[in-house]
């Protein structure tokens, strides 16, 4: 399990908001656990020198700790940092989709523009609510129906044909008894 949103900041790197743009996939990956590389839109920041596009690489392979992205998703990243500069990301870091990190951004706080700026008040994208809010209280709970209610309508001539040949049915063979 990753560790806690405060937790999960101070061991990373780099924490901020980005939409995936595009996925590359180096050359050898194919036939061995190589990298994948993201091109990132950065939303908005929190911890690290991020610019308002950036790149993270990671595993090609969940086996191998990788994490796989959807482009046009737009993720809150916890990324390590190589020696060389470049931004790292495994399944094993508290990264999310935005629109799923509502404990995340309750701690993180409002978060900055790439390489400061103005102060994000609002969250990029958001994800509407699976479930629907109840209705408001207007005195008292509606009342429960329970089970099925089938509406007969008006008989049909149908059925009246049916009823009458059962009928003849049943009395032709009283007669003959």
């Amino acid at each position: 399990m990753p560790a806690p949103p405060a937790v999960a900041a101070e061991r990373a790197d780099a924490v901020f908001e980005a939409r995936v743009e595009a996925v590359a996939l180096d050359a050898a990956s194919a036939e061995t656990f190589g990298f994948v590389r993201y091109d990132l839109e950065v939303l908005r920041a929190w911890k690290g020198e991020v610019g308002p596009t950036a790149q993270l690489t990671t595993r090609n392979s969940g086996a191998a700790c990788g994490r796989a992205l959807t482009v046009g998703k737009v993720y809150i990243f916890y990324a390590g940092k190589r020696e060389d500069g470049e931004l790292i990301d495994s399944s094993c870091s508290r990264t999310r989709l935005s629109s799923t990190a509502d404990e995340d951004l309750a701690v993180l706080g409002p978060g900055n523009s790439p390489l400061g700026g103005r102060t994000v008040t609002e969250p990029t994208t958001r994800e509407p609510p699976r479930i629907a809010p109840p209705p408001p209280e207007l005195g008292g709970p509606p009342p429960v129906k329970q089970g099925c209610v089938v509406d007969p309508g008006p008989p049909t001539p149908l059925l009246a044909v049916c009823m009458l040949a059962l009928w003849r049915r049943r009395s032709r063979k009283s007669r003959t008894v």
